[in-house]
């Protein structure tokens, strides 16, 4: 292993152990969902937009405070027809994420497979980053995304050409708290009547892994 590979596996051992530390601190009260695009843009024109075509669409872009600095990065997410085939079975999500590097946007990586719910404990204290079904983006490839829940880790850089990460690390306690929390604030967001189909969905779901992890007691592999 090269000494970059070798750094960047320490740099992933303190970032595990620290949110470890910190979900084991959490106490058991409410959380706020709390808007995660409250964030400062850039001072940099912003990208292009990605054109829609019949191979990529529904395009959708956000700025969201993915590292709790306060500086939002970018991230898109589409619908992207493999080879532009109309099969449902070809169908799946793409994305690019983008962030600030001195005078221009430079591309990251993330585990985030959609836009993510930020919710906090009063106070402010800990973060969870929590992603859930968006079936109203496209119910045949979204429809295929599962309710995570995330806590902050920190960021990956390597040598020059590299492509930063941006770690998150799922969350090892109270994930079943989390996703009812997230699926309870959902409801409430929005008078049962004026919920549209997909958001129902969404908080069946939300409700249905809270389940699934309270029974077996799991969580996410630590990467």
């Amino acid at each position: 292993m090269t000494p970059a590979i070798l750094a960047r596996a320490a740099a992933l051992l303190l970032l595990t152990g620290a949110a470890i530390g910190a979900q084991a601190a959490w106490p058991e009260n409410d959380l706020v969902l709390t808007d995660a695009s409250a964030c400062a843009k850039p001072r940099l024109a912003a990208p292009p937009r990605l054109k829609e075509s019949h191979a990529r669409y529904n395009i959708r872009r956000r700025y969201i405070d993915l590292d709790g600095s306060g500086t939002c990065v970018l991230m898109e997410f589409w619908v992207e027809r493999l080879s532009g085939s109309d099969s449902p079975g070809m169908r799946t999500l793409g994305h690019r994420f983008l962030r600030a590097a001195g005078k221009k946007w430079a591309a990251f990586e993330t585990d985030l497979q959609l836009f993510p719910y930020l919710l906090r404990s009063p106070g402010g204290g800990q973060a969870y980053l929590v992603v859930a079904p968006d079936y109203d983006m496209d119910s045949m490839s979204a429809g295929g995304v599962q309710p995570e829940v995330y806590a902050r880790g920190g960021w990956q850089t390597g040598e020059p050409g590299w492509v930063d990460r941006y770690v998150l690390l799922p969350a090892a306690q109270e994930r079943g708290h989390i996703l009812r929390a997230l699926a309870g604030q959902l409801a409430q967001r929005t008078a049962p009547e004026q919920q549209t189909h997909g958001e129902r969905k969404r908080i069946r779901a939300l409700l249905f892994a809270a389940a699934e992890a309270d029974k077996t007691g799991a969580a996410a592999p630590l990467p």
